[in-house]
């Protein structure tokens, strides 16, 4: 009998050290999930909130395949995940940084008039939001 209550407690003990193994490391990711996001909002002055309702209403994923945007899986223009925030460069030419992406967002054929992206004409404001939300997807 002491051999199987041995077993069954070195048994609940690893699973013991398993839940909190597992907790720690949703915790860990948690906190640079909100690191990442609170890096984001203050580089652009976007609010990550606010970002979706308005790339839904803009079209944004009929030409976008966009991470974490329901219906997103456009296939015109390049995919907008966690890859943007490593490219070099924007729109073909622009260096990547957040005043960049909110003017290519707002005014792409001002910058390229060759472009496929159309010049949206949204608010800078909400042209902050949506930049936050895609340097967000690291």
């Amino acid at each position: 009998m002491p051999t199987s209550l041995s077993k069954l407690l070195a048994g609940a003990s690893a699973v013991l050290v398993l839940l909190v193994a597992g907790v720690a490391g949703m915790t860990w990711w948690s906190d640079q999930a909100a690191h990442i996001r609170h890096e984001a909002e203050a580089a652009t002055g976007g609010d990550i909130a606010r970002a979706m309702p308005i790339m839904t209403a803009n079209g944004c994923s009929g030409c976008h395949t966009i991470s974490g945007v329901p219906g997103a899986q456009g296939q015109v223009g390049p995919r907008l995940d966690a890859s943007l925030a490593d490219r070099t460069f924007i729109g073909g030419g622009l260096a990547n940084n957040p005043e960049n992406l909110i003017r290519w967002i707002r005014s792409a054929r001002e910058i390229n008039p060759r472009t496929a992206m159309p010049s949206t004409r949204i608010s800078e404001q909400q042209a902050r939001d949506i930049a936050a939300y895609l340097y967000a997807l690291k």
